[in-house]
């Protein structure tokens, strides 16, 4: 069956299973991904993993197949729960330039702002932050480390404590962070590739408050297009295409970092209920920083990746110095 007929069937509002007419009816791997990732969107786990199963069956070669149905098989944990498969995937692949390029980004920063106080939203384990700490030629600022996950808050914690850094860390959401300490404020506010894990109309509001207690603002995330329908099969194949480059670029650790991160993650973008990140482009991140009150709002391109292009954006709070 034609991708054009389900993606049909999923616009007049028919559910993977209505669409599944048999169950052997599909003949080609890449409708059979397709009826895996519908039903999935939907909770329908078991037919999720025969689709799954018959689109690894048709297609051996692919990874997307394989380590779809083994993320299936091994259960549904949130991505961040665990931390080996978060670690490992910024540890390899194309992530070695890309973390890279963000410390060097991050250096330069602190070098022109000599920030005494810093506070770096979501830094998992603090891959990007510490060698920027490192390598800039200016006195550590004492830092304020803002993570959810207990576990990756602790590998941080731990590396800034034998580095010699001065730092705080506090163990929740950026959300809950700023509602209860108000008044907190900053030479400088970071984060890399965390923001987006807030949905945007919960997003403005950490934001506007940011902006009052900061003097700048340094982000980096991806430049994301807006996807208006995931399951059209143009977008569906240009996804599945980067993502089979992506898990490409793993080797032993590419189970692991497949079926335990990269897999989920990108499953939130067919399912809003299971969704851990929510990108979009770097024109509305600026929109959306300027909308809260930042000012001299600029984007720079920083790395090329294989799932979007990464840019940093610099911009001004409005905290006294």
């Amino acid at each position: 069956m034609p991708l054009t007929q389900l993606h049909r069937d999923h616009r007049q509002g028919l559910n993977a299973h209505q669409a599944s007419t048999g169950p052997d009816n599909t003949d080609d791997a890449e409708t059979a991904l397709y009826l895996a990732v519908w039903a999935h969107s939907e909770d329908r786990w078991e037919l999720a993993r025969h689709h799954a199963h018959r689109a690894r069956t048709l297609d051996p070669h692919s990874e997307f197949a394989r380590l779809f149905h083994l993320h299936l098989q091994e259960g549904h944990a949130p991505v961040y729960d665990s931390p080996e498969a978060f670690s490992a995937f910024i540890r390899a692949g194309g992530n070695l330039q890309l973390y890279r390029a963000t410390s060097r980004a991050l250096q330069q920063i602190y070098q022109e702002q000599r920030p005494r106080a810093l506070l770096d939203i979501g830094p998992g384990d603090g891959l990007a932050l510490l060698p920027a700490l490192r390598a800039a030629p200016v006195h550590a600022p004492h830092v304020d480390l803002v993570e959810p996950s207990t576990a990756l808050l602790e590998q941080a914690a731990g590396a800034l404590t034998r580095n010699g850094f001065a730092h705080r860390a506090f163990a929740a959401t950026i959300e809950d962070f700023t509602t209860d300490r108000p008044d907190t404020g900053w030479d400088l506010v970071q984060s890399t590739f965390a923001l987006q894990s807030l949905p945007p109309r919960r997003r403005r509001p950490v934001l506007g408050h940011l902006a009052s207690r900061t003097r700048a603002l340094a982000v980096v995330e991806f430049d994301v297009a807006p996807v208006e329908d995931p399951f059209d099969p143009d977008w569906f194949r240009d996804c599945a295409g980067r993502l089979e480059g992506g898990l490409r670029e793993y080797g032993a650790e590419r189970d692991l970092v497949g079926a335990g991160f990269i897999i989920p993650v990108i499953l939130g973008h067919f399912a809003t209920h299971t969704r851990t990140n929510h990108e979009h482009s770097v024109q509305d991140w600026v929109h959306d920083l300027e909308g809260a009150g930042f000012t001299d709002v600029q984007a720079h391109h920083l790395c090329d990746y294989w799932w979007e292009p990464a840019w940093i954006i610099h911009a001004r709070g409005h905290r006294p110095a």
